[in-house]
């Protein structure tokens, strides 16, 4: 076939000669449209009917959505609709086809046309019509893909075009290809290790998102891949989880689907590697987040064997019988731990899904040395020595990979996230498309594919579940399991193409794991940090997660957040400046104050040393602070050889010796020890003074008492002599 680019001008002629139309107006309805890439007033959608499928002597029925996206009115114009006669026989071929290099009208000249009238358009406004082409001129035999291009002329002979396609089910059709299909059952990003009660009960009600989901897949051969924080988040709440919750996680529970868990909050297992972390992350503890009283009288879920890490904490599973776990005995407040709240009865634990195109040669390496030795990647990502695109199971170094079909899954993904009836129409038609290019491969051997959605949650889950049947009533395709799939034993050697994350998102996972250290060495203070710890890694888990990746303005923010909540954790034990300290006397207690901002207590050590030799301070006291509280140390400190000022440095580590001040606090001290030897001369000398002054005054007093005795003594004597 020929590309859109080098085909002849379009054929007006021929529309006049076969003179062949025919429409029915089915609608008006005001719409709010975005403009379309080309800045083009009119954005046109045209979708076949049937799946895209014409079966030989059918009409061909194409309806068309023609929207006003400009801010004037469009006055009525015609809508062409041609169909191109030569079969479209490969990926490349469809690829351009569906989206052309150039906007310009593409049509071949011996293309089959047929014209609509499409009336005037108002600002927003969208109409929708139908193009039918009558089987007697649908005069094509061999089986295949057909382009179909749409063109609106308008008044002032500008033009709007469409691609799309139809599969003509004509003879030769090609065996049936056989699809695997893989499905991520995640929810929209967070910021906390677990979801909120409230968000559980909204993504799990009648029309929630995690239910339209489960309703798309369950009872398929479809693989769910699920993240792990969910189960967590819903056991995690006991006794308060919603009823809903409760009933939704049973019915997974009950899916004969194979299951297998994505790394927890499904976080990015490739921007963890390139972002230089020694391991995959994995949560440590939960305990922060349960309260007992919901869970008394309760059963705990039998805990598992640790973790892999990036994984979740289970045994791999039975994969012939698929044995279930015993139920437990209820038991007085069992509070369940970390390895019960993420067990499950898996498939198996050793896959690793990173987003489409993330990946370098050295990722699947690092993931093999996490436990996760099989690979789900696109194909894109994935090359064979040749040169050409991998498909299907194949084997790079000691791992597996499951190579992801871009072709199929980027078709899978459109008609899984279809809004209205137009688009979902087309989108279906460019899956039976794409499959048909995929079957028709390798001379038309039967081959079996892999077909994933992407993170974006399907905004209709009656929309993924349309798409899944498509699969099985084509009949140039039909679903496989997956778990049969994924245990194919790889036979071909492939190498993985370079393509790494952007910096702008591996710089701040590094900072992430940088301030987990900090967080960690920090935490050493406090007796049973797990609380601390557990929520922290929990919480960074959640930012890693690969729904991230599409909203990198949120994502910024939230990393920002998590790096404030990480400085506030690290500066929430410190020492509170005080006055200045005058020692008067040869040694005595310097007070310092320890304020502990956590709501755990803490054990710190004070060390402190002076600037100079003018004070002796005892090096270091340990002291314990209760939660969010102070207290304060007292430290001996003695004076030195000389009086003046001098500077202690006092600083906050723990008892095995770890920093815990962001910085040293500065404490000055003057030292005026001499005062004391002056002043107890001084009080010496003066009571010295008085006590000669009160004796000489007393041996003077006496004296005089004395004295004024005597004469009367003599007058006594001496008697008259007549």
């Amino acid at each position: 076939m020929t590309t859109p680019s080098s085909r002849r001008p379009r054929a007006l002629p021929a529309l006049l000669g076969l003179g062949v139309a025919a429409s029915s107006m089915l609608g008006i309805a005001p719409v709010v449209a975005p403009a379309s890439a080309a800045g083009e007033p009119v954005q046109l959608v045209l979708a076949p009917a049937n799946g895209g499928v014409v079966q030989p002597g059918a009409d061909l029925t194409v309806t068309a959505a023609v929207t006003n996206t400009g801010s004037a009115t469009i006055d009525a114009s015609t809508l062409q609709v041609a169909l191109d006669r030569e079969v479209i026989s490969t990926r490349a071929g469809l690829a351009e086809w569906l989206a052309p290099p150039t906007a310009e009208s593409t049509v071949d000249s011996d293309a089959i046309i047929t014209a609509v009238a499409v009336p005037a358009l108002q600002p927003g406004e969208e109409h929708i019509v139908q193009a039918v082409i009558p089987a007697a001129d649908v005069t094509l035999n061999d089986w295949g893909v057909r382009g179909i291009t749409g063109t609106v002329e308008r008044a002032d002979g500008t033009e709007s075009v469409a691609h799309s396609s139809i599969v003509y089910n004509g003879a030769d059709a090609p065996d049936r290809t056989q699809v695997a299909v893989a499905i991520p059952i995640t929810t929209q990003p967070g910021q906390t290790g677990l979801i909120p009660e409230a968000t559980l009960a909204t993504i799990t009600a009648d029309d929630g998102l995690l239910t339209r989901e489960l309703n798309s897949v369950i009872g398929r051969p479809v693989g769910i891949l699920i993240d792990p924080r969910i189960i967590v988040s819903i056991r995690a709440l006991g006794s308060a989880a919603p009823s809903s919750a409760t009933a939704w996680l049973e019915r997974l529970k009950g899916a004969p689907n194979p299951i297998y868990p994505l790394s927890y909050a499904d976080a990015d297992v490739a921007a963890m590697s390139q972002a230089g972390a020694p391991q995959l992350l994995a949560p440590t503890s939960f305990d922060y987040g349960l309260d007992p009283a919901n869970f008394t009288g309760a059963a705990s879920p039998a805990a598992s064997p640790a973790p892999v890490a990036g994984t979740a904490a289970v045994d791999k599973g039975d994969d012939t019988t698929n044995s279930p776990t015993p139920t437990p005995s209820p038991t007085p407040n069992a509070v369940p731990d970390t390895g019960a709240l993420l067990a499950w009865n898996y498939t198996g634990t050793s896959i690793a899904w990173p987003r489409d195109n993330t990946v370098t040669p050295t990722d699947v390496s690092y993931f093999a040395g996490n436990g996760l030795t099989t690979s789900i990647l696109s194909s894109s990502n994935v090359a064979l020595a040749s040169g050409e695109t991998a498909a299907g199971v194949v084997r790079s170094g000691d791992s597996t990979v499951l190579v992801s079909d871009d072709t199929v899954s980027r078709a899978l993904r459109d008609a899984a996230g279809a809004l209205t009836a137009t688009d979902r129409q087309k989108s279906l038609s460019d899956l039976a498309s794409s499959l048909a290019v995929v079957a028709n491969e390798d001379e038309g051997a039967p081959q079996t594919i892999l077909a994933t959605l992407d993170r974006t949650a399907p905004a209709d889950g009656t929309a993924l579940a349309d798409a899944l049947t498509s699969l099985d009533s084509l009949t140039w395709s039909s679903t496989t399991s997956f778990d049969g799939f994924a245990a194919h034993a790889p036979t071909t050697e492939a190498t993985i193409v370079d393509q790494p994350e952007p910096a702008e998102r591996t710089g701040p996972v590094a900072a992430m794991l940088a301030s987990e250290n900090q967080v960690a060495a920090f935490s050493s203070i406090i007796a049973d940090p797990k609380n601390l710890l557990g929520e922290n890694r929990a919480n960074i888990l959640s930012l890693l997660a690969n729904s991230w990746a599409s909203n990198s303005g949120g994502w910024n923010v939230a990393v920002q957040a998590q790096a404030d909540r990480s400085a506030k954790t690290l500066s929430s034990v410190s020492i509170v400046a005080g006055s200045p300290i005058i020692l008067v006397s040869n040694s005595g207690d310097m007070t310092v104050l320890v304020q502990n901002d956590l709501p755990y207590p803490v054990n710190v050590t004070v060390r402190l040393s002076p600037s100079n030799f003018r004070l002796v301070v005892q090096p270091e006291v340990t002291i314990t602070v209760e939660a969010s509280s102070s207290k304060q140390a007292k430290v001996p400190i003695t004076a030195g050889v000389a009086n003046g000022d001098t500077t202690v440095r006092a600083e906050l580590v723990s008892p095995t010796g770890i920093l815990i001040s962001q910085q040293p606090t500065f404490i000055p001290v003057n030292v005026s020890a001499d005062w004391e030897v002056a002043g107890s001369w001084l009080v010496g000398s003066v009571v010295g003074a008085l006590l000669v002054f009160a004796a000489i005054r007393l041996f003077l007093k006496r004296r005089r008492n004395r004295a004024a005795a005597e004469p009367v003594t003599e007058s006594t004597t001496e008697e008259p002599r007549g």
